[in-house]
């Protein structure tokens, strides 16, 4: 069976404990990893925590400060989200029409309502997107590493194509903002002749399409 590992925040026991059976009700195995939270919870160590797991997706309640803890759900995602801008991340809420106006454009579509696990249907959808995420998450890495090695090894051999150089430039991007603190690349990118390739890369795919633009 596979194995999935999603980290849940929220500062109430009782959610918690339903989250983690809205979990275990899957037929793939999947490890819920509980951050409880209260009043004294600082949010900078709550989310080194985070960013220091082991989890591939994140969920997250947003009325957090109900019960006196110093922070919204929100808050919390939408600063993972500069960090880890690909990473699965959800809002999960109770309240979903007081949260879409309060979070940014980007997070409007993370947002999940708690009514879900009331209905047997939407409850295995959500942990159908869930899983889904991960798996997308890991496949999208997994075939940008493929085709920067593929295009490095290329070009060493002979000048790539237009469409080529493309390519490289959006997979190099997309590897660099897998994690913006640049202290989890991957060992290919990590270091600064590929970042002084990365921009003269960025420079020579402009020069290009200004070109094609003003032929």
């Amino acid at each position: 069976m596979a194995k999935y590992t999603i980290g849940y925040v929220d500062e109430q026991e009782s959610e918690r404990i339903d989250f983690q059976n809205l979990m275990e009700d899957d037929q793939d195995e999947i490890v819920v990893k509980l951050f409880p939270v209260d009043s004294d919870t600082p949010f900078d160590e709550l989310l080194d925590n985070i960013l220091a797991s082991d989890i591939e997706c994140l969920v997250v309640d947003y009325h957090l400060s109900e019960t006196g803890v110093q922070f919204e759900g929100s808050q919390l995602v939408e600063k993972f989200h500069l960090i880890r801008p690909y990473f699965p991340k959800i809002i999960y809420t109770a309240k979903e029409d007081k949260v879409i106006p309060e979070v940014e454009n980007e997070i409007i579509y993370l947002i999940n309502d708690k009514s879900i696990k009331q209905d047997e249907k939407r409850s295995e959808d959500f942990r159908m997107k869930l899983k889904t995420l991960i798996k997308n998450y890991q496949k999208d890495i997994d075939e940008a590493k493929k085709t920067l090695e593929t295009l490095t090894e290329k070009r060493e051999n002979e000048k790539l194509t237009i469409e080529d150089e493309d390519k490289l430039y959006k997979c190099k991007s997309f590897l660099i903002r897998l994690d913006t603190r640049r202290n989890l690349f991957p060992d290919v990118i990590n270091t600064k002749e590929y970042f002084d390739e990365l921009k003269a890369t960025s420079v020579k795919v402009d020069e290009i399409l200004t070109r094609l633009r003003n032929a």
